[in-house]
Parts: structure tokens; C-alpha cells; sequence
């Protein structure tokens, strides 16, 4: 849960819009005390709350709640170079978990997902056993293909079946 910026989205955008709490508190039927807890992070509004507040604030209940579906190309590049370096330094399985948090927290980020298959692809040579290393292999091999049905970006695509035949090679 400590990926849930609610308190703090609550808290500006009440500022935002110039009410108080016992103003957004009776707009939404709760306690002043309840919406102080939200913003205090103390307590989460009840998810039946979620569209009423998103609506009162104008904003998506993603927004709301803080959540990114997707990572800058900036991002996924500084994220690559970090995780490539962990795969030289740090012990392979908590690099692959690592990456797995990664993956399971995006997963319609097709970019990413493009390049957490080829860093699993690159680094499969590092893993312990050569069965951990055809499992990372076919882990990458169901990135590439997710990429591939899923994404609207052609040339991801295409690099993604690229590395599909790539990894059946492997």
C-alpha cells in the first residue's frame, strides 16, 4: 500500500479547489475526522468513495490514488542501466524478483516490458543452473509475445517478435 499517494492528492486538492474539511466531509457524508484521517494517511476512504471524490476534485480516481501506469522513456532507460549494473553486483534471484515487481506493478507498459525481457534475455548466461537460465529465457520469450499482441507501437512490435524468434533460438 505504500505506492497509495490518496493523502496527499486529498490534501492538495482540497487546497486546490479552497474548501475545508468539513466542507469536502459533507460533500462526501463522512466525519471531518475522517477526511482529516485520509489526509493525515492514518486511514484510506472506503473504495465506494473513490468516484465520488475523483468527481469532486475533477480528477481520474488514477490520479486520485497516485497510480502511473506507464514509465518515461527516461525512466525505463535509467531503470535499465540500474538493473543491468544489479545484475553484475547483486545475487541473480533478487534481481529477477526485483525485475517480477517491476513487471507485475506496469504490466501494460510495453516499453518496459520490452526491456525487462531483454535484460532477462541478456543476463540469462549469469543465472545459477542452465535450467534457471532457459526458465528466465522463456520468462523474456512471454514478455516479448505480450508486447507483440498487446501494443499499438509497430516498431516495438516488430523488435518484439524480433526477440521472440531470438529467444526460441536460445
Amino acid at each position: 500500500m505504500k505506492d497509495i499517494k490518496i493523502a496527499h492528492a486529498i490534501l492538495e486538492n482540497r487546497k486546490l479547489k479552497g474548501i475545508t474539511q468539513d466542507e469536502l466531509a459533507s460533500y462526501i457524508g463522512v466525519y471531518k475526522a475522517t477526511v482529516s484521517k485520509w489526509e493525515n494517511g492514518q486511514s484510506y476512504p472506503d473504495i465506494t468513495f473513490l468516484p465520488q471524490l475523483a468527481t469532486y476534485f475533477n480528477i481520474s480516481i488514477d490520479e486520485l490514488l497516485g497510480y502511473e501506469p506507464q514509465m518515461t522513456k527516461g525512466d525505463i532507460r535509467k531503470l535499465y542501466l540500474k538493473i543491468s549494473k544489479d545484475f553484475s553486483t547483486k545475487p541473480f534471484e533478487d534481481v529477477v524478483k526485483t525485475c517480477q515487481e517491476i513487471i507485475k506493478k506496469y504490466f501494460s507498459c510495453y516499453p518496459l516490458l520490452f526491456q525487462m525481457g531483454l535484460l532477462f534475455l541478456n543476463n540469462s548466461t549469469v543465472a545459477p543452473s542452465q535450467e534457471r537460465a532457459r526458465e528466465i529465457i522463456s520468462e523474456a520469450k512471454s514478455l516479448f509475445v505480450k508486447v507483440k499482441n498487446e501494443s499499438d507501437d509497430l516498431e516495438l512490435v516488430n523488435q518484439a517478435l524480433h526477440l521472440e524468434g531470438l529467444s526460441n533460438d536460445r
